[in-house]
C-alpha cells in the first residue's frame, strides 16, 4: 500500500484490472480537462472523457511514466487512494493500430442511425477509435 510520499492506484476496465501499483503523481482526461492528482490530494469523484492517464511511479530522480488509453468512466480519490473505473482501459503499449475501414465503417452507421441513443453510442466508438489511434501514434 502507498505512503504519505505515494498513491496507491487502480485502473480497472470491465474485462480485468489493467493497473495497480504506487504512483507519485496521475494526470487524467477528465470531462472537462485535464487534471493531476498528487499525494494528499482532497478527497474527489470526477467523470472522465475519452483519452489519455499517466501514472508517475518510480523515485524523484528515477521516474517512469506508464501511460493508458481510456473510454470515459469514473475517477475517484481517497486517502492516497486512486480508483479508475473506464468502459475499456488498455495499456498504449498494447493497442494496435485502427484500421481506416473501422472509422469509415462507424462513419456511414452514424450518418444512416435514427435512434439518437444508437448514434450517441456509434459516436462515441468513433472517438474511441480516433483517440486511441492519436494516442498510439504519440508513442
Amino acid at each position: 500500500m502507498s505512503d504519505k510520499n505515494t498513491l496507491h492506484v487502480d485502473i480497472i476496465s470491465p474485462e480485468r484490472p489493467v493497473y495497480s501499483g504506487d504512483a507519485l503523481s496521475i494526470t487524467a482526461r477528465a470531462h472537462d480537462g485535464e487534471m493531476g492528482i498528487l499525494p494528499g490530494h482532497a478527497p474527489l469523484v470526477t467523470k472522465l472523457g475519452i483519452g489519455e492517464v499517466r501514472v508517475t511511479r518510480g523515485t524523484l530522480a528515477n521516474k517512469v511514466v506508464d501511460r493508458f488509453a481510456i473510454k470515459q468512466g469514473y475517477l475517484e480519490v481517497s486517502n492516497n487512494h486512486v480508483v479508475i473505473l473506464s468502459e475499456d482501459a488498455k495499456a498504449i503499449a498494447d493497442l494496435k493500430g485502427v484500421n481506416p475501414e473501422d472509422i469509415a465503417r462507424l462513419q456511414k452507421e452514424i450518418s444512416e442511425a435514427k435512434d439518437p441513443e444508437e448514434r450517441a453510442k456509434l459516436q462515441a466508438d468513433l472517438e474511441w477509435l480516433k483517440a486511441s489511434d492519436k494516442l498510439l501514434k504519440g508513442v
